[in-house]
């Protein structure tokens, strides 16, 4: 059954109004903890916990949206985005630790250094296709983890080996209000990219390149330099929320820089919430990393499972979470932002088309 043009629009002025509430609380809940509000006896909406899982899901915005330029809209499904992650943290971290450099400072080299490497890596890996380049891109994100863990010079590692690299604190009033405000605006601006990108002549150019990259071709459109400059662009971006997540964490090593979970996390977050549109990948990573925090029990609205361990939960926790992701694949094949655009709702005739649409 299809909505009618009247439900579409109520559904989308709900949905905002409701994505609207939600963005508002969590950009002014943070500012109940400063000292002057709890002077002024406002009560506490936000603590630590709360920043640092809020901060996250500002990180996985950045990270989803950012492989959506080049998976989503391009079409290209890269697998190894966390190398950029992971050659963003290290890039500020080398410059914090060895070189001595403050952190703003370091920063912007982040995206540059591994927009840098996008582009060496992009004019080969680019020219698969499919399930080849999703394979290669892969490999590329695990064998950059690898050098940066094992590359030695006169017998010493360069970024730390296997002990990882610890960087200085960042001494500043408020440090987990800071590193939340300024992940937030990476997520920001990884959102109003989205946006340029997907009302710019490139953005048509890589609709075209997903849609069918020969007759792209033909129509004029140079495939390479623009999916080239997608996964550039998608490389800087991820390169920034590393270099912000180095300094924020403290401590970087190849398990927190460059986990494959990433990969996949991204990926299912773009997925969740509609790839190749603005918002749906935000809104994906706000409701998969929120219900990975609430499976796994870290949030304080958690729940206990009947008959299950404590030690079994993580296990019982990714089952639950890959039962779900399977329901919404089958009813939202192209995400929530879509189904809560008021465009379908749940029905037979819906599932089977959604069925049709999702199989090969």
């Amino acid at each position: 059954m299809i909505a009618t043009p009247d439900a579409n629009a109520r559904w989308r002025r709900m949905f905002l109004i409701l994505g609207g509430i939600l963005v508002a609380y969590a950009l002014l809940a943070p500012l109940t903890s400063l000292e002057a509000a709890q002077s002024a006896n406002v009560p506490l909406l936000a603590d630590r916990l709360w920043f640092r899982i809020a901060t996250y899901i500002a990180m996985f915005i950045v990270l989803a949206s950012a492989w959506n330029i080049i998976g989503g809209i391009a079409g290209y499904a890269a697998f190894g985005n966390v190398a950029f992650f992971g050659i963003g943290a290290y890039t500020t971290g080398m410059l914090i630790a060895k070189a001595k450099w403050p952190f703003l400072a370091a920063l912007p080299l982040a995206p540059v250094v591994a927009a840098a490497f996008a582009a060496v890596v992009g004019l080969p890996l680019l020219r698969l296709r499919g399930h080849y380049f999703a394979v290669a891109s892969l490999g590329v994100g695990v064998a950059v983890g690898e050098l940066v863990q094992n590359i030695d010079y006169a017998g010493q590692p360069v970024f730390g080996g296997a002990t990882g690299l610890f960087l200085p604190i960042y001494s500043i009033e408020n440090r987990g209000l800071f590193f939340f405000y300024l992940m937030v605006l990476a997520a920001a601006l990884a959102v109003a990219v989205t946006w340029l990108v997907l009302r710019s002549r490139f953005g048509y150019g890589l609709i075209a390149i997903r849609e069918n990259e020969e007759a792209a071709a033909v129509i004029g459109v140079n495939t390479t330099a623009y999916k080239v400059a997608a996964f550039t662009l998608a490389a800087a971006l991820t390169g920034l929320t590393g270099g912000i997540f180095s300094q924020w964490n403290v401590f970087i090593n190849q398990d927190n820089t460059f986990p494959i979970e990433y990969n996949v996390q991204m990926i299912l977050m773009a997925l969740l919430g509609g790839t190749g549109t603005v918002f749906g990948p935000a809104a994906g990573a706000v409701l998969l990393q929120l219900l990975i925090q609430f499976l796994g029990g870290t949030l304080p609205i958690s729940f206990e499972i009947p008959f299950v361990s404590e030690n079994a939960r993580p296990i019982v926790a990714q089952v639950i979470l890959g039962v779900l992701l399977v329901v919404v694949v089958l009813f939202v094949p192209r995400g929530v932002i879509e189904f809560f655009g008021g465009r379908a709702r749940f029905s037979l005739a819906y599932l089977r088309r959604s069925l049709r649409e999702t199989s090969l």
